[in-house]
């Protein structure tokens, strides 16, 4: 029964990354990390400036984590219905897909930090 389902096309690294990002971002918005000394959170350069930059970089990657997450999970059962077997394209497509997920989950969250604060960590203020 379990070699069965590694070998069907269901058992895929979106389904399952989709998964983790979609509860590591539920669980990170649920119980904010309180600083950057925690075992979990976003960590990054510019998120460990400030701690008014670490609870927004970890603010904003909870909520594009989740995003993210569905967008794996959809993208990995339509994968799924349309190839009958695990095949290399099958392959490089869920990966792809985690790879480029986990890339903007990063470079979306460090963008947003550089828009709203300065190099110094203070927030820039809307005119």
């Amino acid at each position: 029964m379990w070699l069965r389902f590694l070998h069907s096309t269901y058992c895929n690294p979106a389904i399952f990354a989709g998964i983790i990002f979609y509860l590591m971002g539920y669980f990170i918005h649920r119980f904010p990390p309180k600083s950057p000394k925690s075992w979990y959170g976003y960590r990054s350069v510019l998120s460990t400036k400030t701690p008014e930059m670490w609870r927004s970089a970890n603010e904003y990657a909870a909520y594009i984590s989740r995003r993210v997450g569905v967008i794996l999970v959809v993208s990995g059962v339509a994968c799924a219905l349309l190839f009958q077997r695990q095949s290399d394209w099958f392959w490089y497509i869920t990966v792809g897909a985690v790879v480029a997920g986990t890339m903007y989950l990063v470079g979306d969250t460090e963008w947003e930090l550089t828009r709203h604060f300065d190099k110094d960590g203070k927030r820039i203020l809307p005119e």
